[in-house]
């Protein structure tokens, strides 16, 4: 199946990284080979410097175009590894899908424990990338087959509901947010909920379904600040609270422990709210406090908002022509609204700019 074959060219690299029982963390090996830039950041975002039992056993990030999933293992009693105490298994991926690469990553953790050597690692790789399966896992992991992993069930694994029941009618400056293409910063303390939240937010722009715009694990680095800076919209997941005096880095900052939202003082003029504003927002909290409405239903319900709002405006003007901001300003809106309204337009390519 071409499509499989595809989903799983998406895999792009896998190393090792181990701590060795003088405790030094070393790159010890990559197939077929991993980019210096990449790799720096790698070794600073596997945790097997800290105490056992510190550091998340699965994560991820997205650093340049590429995914990256991290999956730690103890080695514990293993006489194939005498000299190392633990390890981090790396997969460099094109793609999004972190429960697709944590099963991948567990097998070849576990191949690796058993053997003592990355071969089987590569035989397993070169499985997936040729015919998209691990027909012979590992003992104690499932088998592997990419077609198992649709995208859509990556897209709304964590719940949209949850996230939307945190922030309360707030969630419309984060809606707001998305839809325009600002930038939004989430923090808080623990990794585990800073990927949790990132991950859900672009739900709320369901019509795009693009998570490439999601960071979700930047540190104050230089490296990954210059990065994170090359683009224009993004979703950035941030776990040191100092990034809330970074005005620079957001329009949005979404502090999760507070459950409090922060639009960024050279960016108010974008979140003046409207009636249109409110419509959505009162929407969203009935699909919410309604116990019979499921995530996907919440998400299709503010889909298909989204998706009125849109037609509304390409309707203001003939087939392939732009909208204009005297087009809106003809039509004797309040100025919050015709802001608003041309924003999207711009965020939809629909706006003669």
């Amino acid at each position: 199946n071409r499509e499989e074959l595809n989903m799983a060219s998406s895999l792009q690299a896998v190393s090792l990284i181990e701590k060795d029982t003088n405790n030094e963390v070393l790159w010890v090996w990559s197939y077929p080979t991993v980019g210096e830039g990449l790799r720096d950041l790698l070794m600073r975002k596997c945790t097997l410097d800290q105490e056992e039992g510190e550091g998340l056993a699965f994560s991820f990030g997205h650093f340049s175009d590429a995914w990256y999933y991290l999956s730690n293992f103890v080695v514990g009693e293993s006489t194939k590894l005498p000299k190392v105490v633990s390890f981090c298994v790396v997969i460099v991926a094109k793609d999004f899908n972190p429960e697709k690469y944590k099963h991948l990553g567990d097998i070849f953790g576990r191949s690796y424990l058993t053997s003592g050597s990355p071969v089987s690692i590569v035989s397993h790789y070169l499985g997936v990338f040729t015919r998209a399966v691990v027909a012979s896992p590992p003992e104690g992991c499932q088998p592997f087959a990419v077609k198992n992993y649709d995208i859509r069930k990556a897209y709304v694994a964590c719940s949209l509901k949850e996230t939307i029941q945190l922030f309360g009618i707030e969630i419309i400056l984060v809606y707001t947010a998305l839809l325009l293409k600002k930038k939004v910063v989430v923090y808080a303390p623990g990794l585990e909920t800073v990927l949790r939240v990132c991950r859900t937010l672009p739900q709320l722009v369901w019509h795009r379904q693009n998570w490439n715009v999601v960071y979700p694990n930047v540190a104050l680095e230089d490296s990954e600040l210059s990065d994170l800076g090359s683009h224009s919209s993004y979703v950035a997941g941030f776990t040191d609270a100092a990034v809330e005096a970074r005005t620079d880095l957001y329009d949005l900052f979404v502090n999760v422990p507070a459950a409090s939202l922060t639009v960024a003082p050279h960016s108010k003029d974008s979140f003046g709210m409207t009636k249109i504003h409110k419509d959505v927002a009162m929407h969203l909290m009935e699909c919410v406090e309604d116990e019979e409405f499921t995530d996907q239903a919440v998400v299709k319900e503010l889909s298909i908002k989204t998706r009125e709002l849109i037609t509304n405006l390409s309707n203001l003007v003939p087939e392939g022509k732009k909208i204009s901001l005297d087009r809106l300003h003809a039509r004797k809106m309040t100025p919050a609204t015709e802001n608003f309204l041309f924003a999207v337009a711009s965020a939809e390519g629909l706006a003669q700019l």
